[in-house]
């Protein structure tokens, strides 16, 4: 039975913009709401209603930069868009730059290469809502006195990172990404653990993409406020007190390094969603006996790439199973085959329960929400720690990879069939599904958080 906490704290929780990084928050603030603590959502106009649906209290702060993207976008009114509608220019201009191509791993690191010219701006964007947010955070700090205050944000508000209130910094991603240990094969790499051909290279030119990027930006968001710089070799901005991630047991790298102290793992950050979901009746009556249902979802970065989407309908369509498409952002601008349904947003833990395999992008928070049901994996990464995903699934044995850009005719389609007649994968995922819901992860690390504030503020 699990044990009470002593004290229900007020905590606030800050995502970043994004589905995952939404969903894995969500996941852990239902899962500390359950033992009582009050839970706050630090949010913007473009995702509010996104955590009171789940019964969290929202602070929605304003910024010219949202207004614009929302006044740029047509459907902003309409409750029923995507929620990354708004992102479309964005994505698109990420599409352009190669990001979203078969390029490899080391070829994309570039695109965020802030010395480079094809760099992306997204961390330009986030920077400029930071500033422009900062003085209400602080406000709010002041008003409502939180016991902790958990983000997951590429950029941590300077007040919230040299402020007095305890806070932890949350991770929807690869824990690789934190972690970034030599014994590790290098971020977004997708590299084998096995062999360490190309790490030193591909480290290297890694540091001065994303990682500069990143620590470009948070020194001039400190220095706009009177904070220092953060150290040279500084990736992601981690708490002193406290770092939370969540990747199942079977897929983590704990069986190469040791976690700090200072780390909280959970198998997944899978939230309990309130929607209630059925299969339309139409395409219930397409699935015969002995037919497999397959779960194809891109993410919303990836679905907003057409000609991807339409290269998968045009493979599968050749398939004799049924496949469920998430199709993302751009759903209108593709159609589906008639062994298909699929909407532009799905209740993703609602439908993993009755499929017998997912194609998957790759990003964290469908990896460990396909793991805890059992189901297989088809991985198409895109970027980032995708490619880490992928490589880890495969290489554990709960999956394979392929690049969604390059392969041949008639290779998805013989991926799949093999693996629907793999049954001793099949059981590894299963039983690793039944070890996760035995373990419940999640509540023991809520009670890991709660001791940790405890001992901080009894200092």
């Amino acid at each position: 039975m699990a044990s009470q906490p002593k004290k229900l704290m007020k905590i606030f929780f800050m995502p970043m913009d994004g589905v995952g990084h939404i969903n894995a928050c969500v996941g852990m603030a239902q899962a500390l709401a359950k033992r009582g603590h009050q839970i706050y959502f630090l949010t913007n106009p473009m995702f509010a209603g996104s955590y009171s649906k789940h019964g969290f209290q929202e602070f929605v702060l304003q910024s010219d930069v949202k207004k614009q993207m929302l006044a740029g976008n047509g459907e902003n009114n309409d409750k029923k868009a995507h929620p990354i509608k708004a992102f479309a220019p964005m994505l698109q201009k990420m599409r352009e730059s190669g990001m979203l191509s078969g390029k490899t791993p080391f070829e994309k690191i570039k695109i965020f290469d802030p010395n480079e010219e094809e760099e992306v701006d997204l961390m330009a964007k986030i920077y400029e809502e930071m500033k422009e947010v900062h003085p209400k955070i602080v406000e709010l700090i002041e008003q409502e006195k939180p016991d902790l205050i958990i983000v997951d944000h590429f950029l941590v508000p300077p007040c919230i990172a040299y402020g007095k209130t305890p806070w932890a910094f949350l991770f929807s991603g690869n824990p690789i990404f934190i972690l970034d240990h030599p014994e590790l094969p290098p971020i977004s790499s997708g590299y084998p653990t096995n062999d360490r051909t190309h790490w030193d290279e591909f480290r290297e030119k890694f540091s001065k993409g994303f990682p500069a990027a990143i620590r470009y930006r948070q020194n001039m968001l400190n220095k706009d406020f009177g904070y220092p710089d953060v150290p040279s070799n500084q990736f992601l901005f981690q708490s002193p007190y406290l770092n939370i991630y969540g990747y199942p047991e079977e897929l983590d790298y704990t069986d190469l390094i040791t976690l700090p102290e200072t780390y909280v793992r959970l198998d997944a950050f899978c939230r309990d969603s309130p929607e209630s979901f059925e299969l339309p009746t139409e395409f219930k009556a397409k699935i015969k006996p002995g037919d497999k249902l397959i779960y194809v979802s891109m993410g919303s970065m990836g679905s907003i790439d057409v000609d991807l989407m339409k290269r998968l309908v045009a493979e599968l369509v050749k398939s004799p199973h049924k496949y469920i498409f998430s199709m993302g952002p751009a759903h209108d601008q593709y159609e589906l085959a008639d062994n298909m349904w699929g909407e532009g947003f799905l209740p993703q833990t609602k439908l993993l329960p009755l499929v017998d395999l997912v194609i998957t992008h790759g990003g964290n928070n469908t990896v460990t929400e396909t793991f805890s049901f059992g189901k297989p994996m088809i991985v198409l990464p895109l970027f980032g720690d995708q490619y880490d995903n992928a490589q880890r699934i495969t290489e554990k044995g709960y999956g394979n990879r392929m690049n969604g850009y390059l392969f041949k005719e008639g290779e998805l389609c013989q991926m799949i069939d093999k693996m629907l007649d793999d049954k001793e994968m099949q059981q590894r995922c299963l039983a690793a599904a039944k070890r996760l819901s035995a373990t419940n992860s999640k509540e023991k690390a809520c009670e890991k958080i709660e001791q940790i504030v405890e001992q901080l503020s009894s200092k």
